[in-house]
């Protein structure tokens, strides 16, 4: 899947990851994280691709299927022995000529851009977007506690959705928790397919894999 190959470059520039290695059946991040030492992410959702990739999984190697049907999924994966994750995500995008704008204060560093929205003085929001030719992948969309619920998750997106236009993207892609789907699909971003994750561990940490908005 395109898309899949799309995300995952602007993921891995967010995270300030090497690039990865791609192989026949999936691409190959190397994390190095407690729990998570690397992550594969397939390029097919078939059967014979899912179940030959979970062969591949040790106790802190992840593993990321983008599929039409989560639910499947999630039970091959069960069933060939993985661990998958409760939490199914989404594979979004949009484009960012219909997406609503807005302004913030900007850090660029390199392919890079971070946004914060400051209250007071202090960093109420935040967030960051890799621009990767024509794509904007968004990432760590972020609102503090104390400023939750005032519209600021809406902000940061529309001011790195501007910032992304003027570099000269045009396509916003984005993995979006249970929580961030609302307000991304309020924003007009639209669900492409399902994320679903799985550990050779059951005790595997359950870290961020993308977008985790908290303020809408």
């Amino acid at each position: 899947m395109d898309l899949v190959r799309r995300w995952v470059e602007g993921w891995r520039l967010c995270r300030g990851l090497e690039p990865v290695i791609e192989y026949a059946d999936a691409y190959a991040a190397v994390l190095r994280l407690p729990g998570r030492e690397r992550e594969l992410f397939a390029r097919s959702d078939d059967p014979e691709t899912v179940d030959r990739l979970v062969r591949e999984l040790t106790a802190d190697t992840w593993l990321t299927v983008t599929t039409q049907d989560g639910n499947g999924i999630a039970r091959r994966l069960a069933a060939a022995g993985a661990r998958p994750f409760e939490e199914q995500k989404t594979l979004m995008s949009i484009d960012l000529r219909e997406h609503p704008l807005a302004t913030a204060e900007f850090e660029s560093v390199g392919s890079l851009e971070y946004a914060r929205v400051l209250i007071d003085g202090t960093v109420a929001a935040h967030g960051m977007v890799a621009i990767v030719g024509d794509d904007a992948v968004m990432h760590d969309i972020q609102t503090e506690p104390a400023y939750r619920r005032r519209g600021l998750g809406s902000i940061v997106m529309g001011a790195l959705s501007r910032r992304a236009l003027e570099r000269g993207a045009s396509t916003g892609l984005l993995m979006a928790t249970t929580d961030g789907f609302h307000l991304y699909h309020k924003l007009g971003w639209l669900p492409e397919a399902t994320m679903v994750t799985a550990s050779g561990d059951a005790r595997a940490v359950r870290g961020d894999l993308g977008a985790v908005l908290t303020g809408r």
